[in-house]
């Protein structure tokens, strides 16, 4: 059966990862390891899977840069 994705939420993360994203539809495994979720290149890691959801955590964009200006 071929997945049909019916949802997604969030839409909008951040640049530095840790997101939880869930994924609503149809035709999901049940078994963690049978699903893939990429988002922009950069693996989300899955949390937990159903029939009809996946949880997953995205990770940090490469080239992520972060600077701190001392005053």
């Amino acid at each position: 059966m071929t997945p049909l994705l019916t949802a997604i939420s969030p839409r909008f993360g951040t640049v530095t990862g840790g997101t939880q994203i869930t994924f609503t539809g149809t035709g999901f495994s049940s078994v963690m390891t049978d699903n893939t979720i990429v988002i922009d290149g950069i693996p989300c890691v899955i949390d937990s899977s159903s029939d009809t959801e996946i949880v997953c955590t995205s990770g940090k964009r490469p080239g992520l840069r972060t600077s701190r200006l001392d005053i």
